[in-house]
C-alpha cells in the first residue's frame, strides 16, 4: 500500500512538469517581448534650441605699420594731453597743449617749416589759408592763396588768441602738428603731462596697421571647423567680419575693416566665431542617431506597433546630444535606442 502511494505521487510529479516548464517559458517571453529583445523601447521628444556654433579663436593678422605722426617744432612743457587712443584725428582738433597753448593736429600737403607773415609767398601759405578756413579765421580761400596778406596776417591774430597765445600777426609753425595722411584713428598716444615736448621728429601718436591677411587658429586644442554651406562671422571688439570658411580666414572684403594686433595680442587677437545666421535645431538623444554605408543619417520614430526611418541632418553634437538641422518636426517622438531594439537599426 505504501508502495502505491509512492507510484502516485512520482506520477503527479511527472504530469506537473510540463506546466511547470510552459510557465517558465512565457515568463521568460515576456520578459523578452514581442520582438525577442530583453530591452525595452525608449521614446524621447525633441528639445528646440538655437545654434550658433560659438567657439573662441584667434587672429593672426599680417599688418601694414600705420602713418605716424611726429612732434613738431612747440617747446616747452605739456600740459595737456586730449588725444585718446581711438580717437579720431579730425584736421584741426586740438591734440595737446604746451604751456597751456592748443597744438593743433593738420593734415596738410607739406609740413610748415617757417614763420609766415604779411608778403610770405609759397605753397605752404596756401596750406596757412586753407587751416585758417577750417578753423572760422578766414571766410574763404583769397583769390592768391599762395601768397599772404594783410587780411591772412589779421586771421593769424584771430586764430592765435583762439589757442590761447598772445595775439600776432606772424604765424608760428610750432603751432600746428603736421598729420600724414586724412582721417586718421590714434592707436597709441606717447605724450604725458608735466613732460618736455618730445624732440621735432620724435612719435607721440602712432595709427592702426593695415591688415593684409589674417587667419584663424583655433582657441583649444579643437580642431577649427565649419559646418558646409553655412555662414559664419568673426566677432572681434564687438564687430562683425566675414569668414572664409574655405581659407578658414577674414575674407579680403573685411580685411580693411580689421584692427591690427596690439602688442599684447602676439599669439593673435581674441576673436568669437558664430555662425551669421543662428539655426533653430532639434536635440535628440545621440544614441537615436543611426547611419549606413553611405554615411546617410537617419532617425526611427514610432508608426503604430513599428518603427519607421526618417533622413535628418545635423549640425554638431556634443556631450551625447546631437543637433537635428532638418528632416525632424518637433511633435515627433524619436526611439532613442534603436540599436537595442532593432534587428537592423541601421539606416535603410
Amino acid at each position: 500500500m505504501a508502495t502505491l502511494r509512492v507510484r502516485t505521487r512520482l506520477l503527479s510529479g511527472v504530469a506537473l512538469l510540463p506546466l511547470l516548464l510552459a510557465a517558465v517559458l512565457t515568463l521568460r517571453q515576456d520578459e523578452l517581448g514581442d520582438d525577442g529583445h530583453s530591452t525595452s523601447p525608449l521614446l524621447s521628444s525633441p528639445t528646440s534650441r538655437t545654434v550658433t556654433d560659438e567657439r573662441q579663436l584667434r587672429i593672426v593678422a599680417t599688418a601694414i605699420p600705420g602713418p605716424e605722426v611726429a612732434a613738431g617744432a612747440a617747446r616747452g612743457t605739456v600740459t595737456s594731453v586730449k588725444a585718446r587712443p581711438g580717437d579720431a584725428l579730425a584736421g584741426g582738433a586740438v591734440l595737446f597743449q604746451v604751456d597751456g597753448i592748443d597744438r593743433v593736429g593738420f593734415a596738410s600737403s607739406i609740413p610748415f617749416y617757417r614763420p609766415i607773415a604779411s608778403g610770405t609767398e609759397g605753397p605752404d601759405v596756401a596750406e596757412l589759408h586753407r587751416l585758417l578756413v577750417l578753423k572760422g579765421a578766414l571766410d574763404a580761400m583769397p583769390a592768391n592763396a599762395q601768397v599772404a596778406t594783410f587780411a591772412t596776417a589779421q586771421a593769424v591774430g584771430d586764430f592765435a588768441e583762439h589757442i590761447g597765445a598772445a595775439r600776432t600777426t606772424t604765424f608760428d609753425p610750432g603751432w600746428v602738428v603736421f598729420l600724414p595722411a586724412q582721417e586718421l584713428v590714434a592707436e597709441a598716444v606717447n605724450l604725458k603731462v608735466g613732460q618736455q615736448t618730445p624732440a621735432q621728429g620724435a612719435v607721440i601718436i602712432t595709427t592702426p596697421g593695415k591688415v593684409t591677411s589674417a587667419r584663424l587658429v583655433s582657441g583649444n586644442q579643437e580642431p577649427l571647423n565649419f559646418a558646409p554651406g553655412v555662414e559664419y562671422v568673426a566677432i572681434v571688439d564687438g564687430q562683425e567680419f566675414v569668414i572664409d570658411t574655405g581659407t578658414q580666414s577674414i575674407a579680403a572684403a573685411s580685411l580693411p575693416h580689421l584692427r591690427s594686433p596690439k602688442e599684447t595680442e602676439r599669439d593673435g587677437i581674441p576673436a568669437l566665431t558664430e555662425r551669421k545666421t543662428p539655426l533653430q535645431a532639434l536635440a535628440v538623444p545621440s544614441s537615436a542617431v543611426m547611419t549606413n554605408e553611405k554615411g546617410t543619417l537617419c532617425l526611427w520614430l514610432p508608426a503604430g506597433k513599428t518603427y519607421r526611418a526618417v533622413t535628418v541632418t545635423v549640425a554638431g553634437a556634443r556631450g551625447g546630444v546631437t543637433n537635428i538641422a532638418s528632416g525632424l518636426e518637433a511633435s515627433q517622438q524619436v526611439l532613442s535606442n534603436p540599436a537595442q531594439v532593432l534587428d537592423e537599426p541601421q539606416c535603410p
